[in-house]
């Protein structure tokens, strides 16, 4: 994917030179490329709006991809048996 073609660069001196003047620019809705020595290293953009609520489905689905591994949960359940989960 071409960063490059739709986003503007700007060399890491200006973010550090105008930080809230480039700041004001991704406010608006601007994308942004940080470059250092003419590469690009990172991209600076609008952060989208969060969701205040979404559906059991799509939370599950977003959450299925960060459970711990199976293995770990073994370990521990091995290394630590008594639980609290009876105490009120």
């Amino acid at each position: 994917m071409c960063y490059t073609c739709v986003m503007a660069e700007i060399a890491s001196r200006e973010l550090h030179n105008d930080t809230r003047g480039l700041l004001r620019r991704v406010e608006a809705g601007e994308d942004l490329v940080i470059t250092v020595d003419g590469r690009p290293v990172a991209m600076l953009r609008p952060v989208g709006p969060r969701p205040r609520w979404m559906p059991r489905a799509e939370f599950l689905n977003r959450i299925a991809s960060h459970q711990a591994d199976a293995a770990m949960a073994a370990v521990l359940r091995e290394l630590l048996p008594d639980t609290t989960d009876d105490l009120p």
